[in-house]
């Protein structure tokens, strides 16, 4: 009797040579397996010409849920459990930075999009954030299209702009529904005060300048006035210096002062400055419209923008604006498709 070819081993024993020869990517594509690997360079390079380069998705919503979880060699940022939020994407370093983000032309390294509940193309998004941006000719570290919030304390070194108020807000003691706002005193001057209570003895009081006062206040700049309280006397100041104020009164009284200085360090300060902050993006800026309404009528009135809020191109050609937002365009157009 003829012997039954043995090919039925030799099958198998191809399509493990065949497995073992696969690339680790394809292997991975399998639930529940790891791809890693060992080099000097990069590990993986991946690229598509056509859609997403990586892809990542869950159906978690909870339990630190991440569509795609990146970590560095430092190792996780705790060791213990803790609860964080599903996000898209997280990045994680012990001692290093957990997500970092380039650019060179772009508008920013880093950006994020609070999407409404309505999605329409260019309009759907309520607030964005960027980190690293280029807005308008000018460099933010982070910039907000929108309301920012902090919870705890702001450090600012250099200077605060608003173009509405600087408040603070206490609760009200006995409405809920309401609560208490007072605005920062404003002016065209970098202003320092103290003020007290004194007292003339035998028609002279001697008011001491506190040691912090005349750190940051320039002398030039000082002005006093004291007011008495109780009767009608007469009452001048006799000195003014940042070592003390001399007050004198027809007759002893008790007096309210208060002196007024400026910061030494912005003694030259000019109230009335070239425009920076209310230059246009771009064409299509529509800033105007959160602007108080007072400013938005000058705005008009200068011709910058129009009644209906959009940008002047007129003015802006006038300014020399357009050729700074054709500048930064063309320099976005010049780069290479792989770039952008």
């Amino acid at each position: 009797m003829r012997p039954r070819p043995r090919f039925f081993v030799v099958l198998p024993l191809a399509a493990a040579a065949i497995v073992a020869l696969m690339p680790q990517a394809v292997l991975a594509q399998s639930c529940g397996t790891s791809l890693s690997c060992s080099l000097s360079g990069d590990a993986f390079t991946v690229s598509n010409s056509a859609g997403a380069a990586i892809l990542g998705s869950t159906s978690l919503t909870s339990g630190n849920a991440s569509a795609i979880h990146a970590q560095d060699g430092s190792g996780a940022v705790c060791s213990l459990a803790f609860s964080a939020p599903s996000t898209g994407l997280r990045g994680e370093s012990h001692d290093y930075i957990g997500v970092e983000g380039f650019t060179t032309l772009g508008s920013a390294g880093v950006a994020g999009y609070q999407i409404s509940s309505v999605c329409i193309t260019g309009t759907g998004w309520i607030v964005n954030g960027m980190l690293g941006a280029r807005v308008g000719g000018h460099n933010y570290g982070v910039y907000s299209n929108g309301d920012s919030g902090v919870k705890g304390n702001l450090s600012v070194t250099g200077t605060l702009t608003v173009t509405g108020t600087k408040n603070f807000v206490e609760p009200h003691p006995t409405d809920a529904a309401k609560e208490i706002l007072y605005v920062a005193l404003e002016g065209p001057e970098a202003g320092t005060y103290f003020r007290g209570t004194g007292r003339t003895v035998r028609g002279v009081a001697v008011i001491e300048v506190p040691e912090s006062f005349r750190m940051v206040s320039d002398e030039s700049g000082l002005t006093v006035v004291a007011t008495p309280v109780g009767k009608l006397v007469t009452m001048a100041v006799i000195q003014k210096s940042l070592d003390r104020i001399v007050v004198q009164s027809s007759e002893d009284v008790e007096f309210d002062y208060m002196v007024n200085g400026v910061r030494r360090s912005f003694r030259d300060f000019e109230a009335v400055a070239p425009n920076q902050h209310f230059v246009p993006d771009g064409p299509n800026d529509r800033q105007f419209f959160s602007l108080p309404t007072e400013s938005q009528r000058r705005l008009v009135q200068t011709g910058i923008y129009t009644p209906d809020g959009r940008v002047n191109l007129l003015k802006a050609h006038e300014m020399g604006w357009d050729q700074a937002w054709g500048q930064e365009k063309a320099a976005l157009d010049e780069r290479p498709p792989t770039d952008r």
